[in-house]
């Protein structure tokens, strides 16, 4: 192939496309973004969740981003009584220290991704909840 026809095909490929999904410096509940000090491992997974599924009361010691990869969830905040829904293509910043829940509206995936320091645990359950704090 001729550096002109290689220059030509490169020219004619389509440029990428970014789509921004969150810009924010604050939680859904309005608070600061922190990082843990120290050194932190990132820890990332993958649910899929069935529609009428519940994601029991817990909260977070740091921030923690959920990407609605399909599907849609209504996160509640506790204490505050309020419910968001976010559906596909959307980003949940988890609020930090809030008791807070989720239902799932229709089949979901969720990508979480977070970031702890080595050995520590970012989901707390409330204790009569019988649930294990475990990661």
């Amino acid at each position: 192939m001729s550096i002109t026809l290689a220059a030509a095909l490169l020219a004619a490929a389509p440029a990428p496309q970014t789509t921004p999904i969150v810009d924010t410096d604050r939680t859904v509940a309005d608070q600061p973004l922190t990082v843990p000090p120290g050194p932190i491992r990132v820890v990332a997974t993958r649910t899929v969740l069935p529609a009428g599924a519940t994601i029991g009361t817990h909260m977070h010691l740091w921030a923690r981003y959920v990407y609605v990869e399909s599907g849609e969830v209504q996160l509640t905040l506790t204490g505050a009584g309020t419910t968001r829904t976010f559906r596909a293509g959307e980003m949940i910043v988890e609020p930090i220290g809030k008791w807070h829940s989720g239902k799932i509206v229709r089949d979901t995936v969720l990508i979480a991704t977070e970031q702890v320091p080595p050995g520590r645990c970012n989901t707390i359950r409330p204790p009569a909840a019988g649930a294990s704090n475990d990661c």
